[in-house]
């Protein structure tokens, strides 16, 4: 299914250009993650399937689409975590909330330092850092206190210390970091330079 906007209002069409949710919603995600999508009804939040059934009740304030079976939702300026029968996994607390990547989702807590809580709303990493990214090849980029970015394994241990200015995500065993010059670098898992 594709979005479609009609008269200033969203739904979704099939392949032929059939109109199979109708244009009802202020706002529709880009497509279904995992059999459902979340839309906005007037000022809330809720979910449908792909027949357009309504699944879980508008009440959210803002949502995310669904990733390893929890979408992130916001509630009162707070972010937690649904499944997908609208069970709370993990109540509106965070201040905010990345989507689960690898079993892990990152959550700031109210001294405005990232963690992460694993996908039975534990927190399992301490909120302890500036900013985090989510988990790609089992580590996370995260950044200290000065801005530096390093890497975390999925028991928060630092596998690369903070050392440099910027990073992407981890693809193929290796990714890309940004030195105090400016100068991009190719890094390994162990953060040994290799291009």
């Amino acid at each position: 299914l594709a979005k479609v906007q009609k008269n200033g209002k969203w739904g979704y069409i099939d392949k032929t250009g059939k109109e199979v949710i109708p244009c009802i919603y202020v706002a529709v995600s880009y497509d279904f993650h995992e059999g459902l999508a979340w839309v906005r009804k007037n000022e809330k939040y809720g979910f449908i399937d792909e027949t357009g059934m309504e699944v879980i009740p508008f009440i959210y304030d803002g949502a995310s689409d669904f990733y390893e079976g929890l979408a992130w939702v916001r509630k009162n300026g707070y972010c937690g975590f649904i499944d997908k029968t609208g069970k709370v996994v993990s109540p509106c607390q965070w201040k905010d909330a990345f989507d689960i990547r690898e079993g892990l989702a990152s959550v700031k807590d109210d001294n405005d330092k990232w963690g992460f809580i694993d996908k039975m709303g534990k927190l399992v990493i301490p909120c302890q850092w500036k900013w985090v990214d989510s988990f790609s090849e089992g580590l996370a980029k995260f950044k200290d206190d000065n801005g530096k970015c390093g890497f975390i394994d999925k028991t928060g241990r630092v596998v690369i210390s903070c050392q440099w200015k910027d990073a992407k995500s981890f693809s193929e065993g290796l990714v890309w970091v940004r030195d105090d010059n400016g100068k991009w670098l190719k890094i390994d898992k162990t953060g040994k330079i290799v291009e």
